[in-house]
């Protein structure tokens, strides 16, 4: 009887913290999002987050601007494929 409740309370811990990873990894999702419009296959992809972060509406993404989405500060040198200082809709989409 007591095993039985032993392994009980580990099983209900183990789905518990399987429950709250599956959660922490979940969480980031919105702001990941990245959803292809019916052009797609011309490089035209639409972009919820770009149009976000695009506060100017110049078509691009500079540095100031990048700061509102996590992540993406550290990352704006790789991505910046042309080096111009700045993010298009296609090299914002490979990120």
């Amino acid at each position: 009887m007591q095993a039985t409740r032993k392994r009980r309370n580990q099983r209900n811990a183990f789905f518990a913290f399987l429950g709250f990873s599956l959660a922490a990894l979940l969480v980031p999702l919105p702001y990941m999002k990245v959803t292809a419009s019916p052009g797609a296959s011309t490089g035209s992809s639409a972009v919820p987050a770009f149009d976000l972060i695009d506060r100017n509406r110049d078509g691009y993404v500079d540095r100031k601007e990048a700061q509102a989405l996590p992540g993406l500060p550290e990352s704006f040198d790789s991505i910046d494929r042309n080096g111009d200082g700045r993010l298009d809709r296609l090299e914002f989409a490979r990120w």
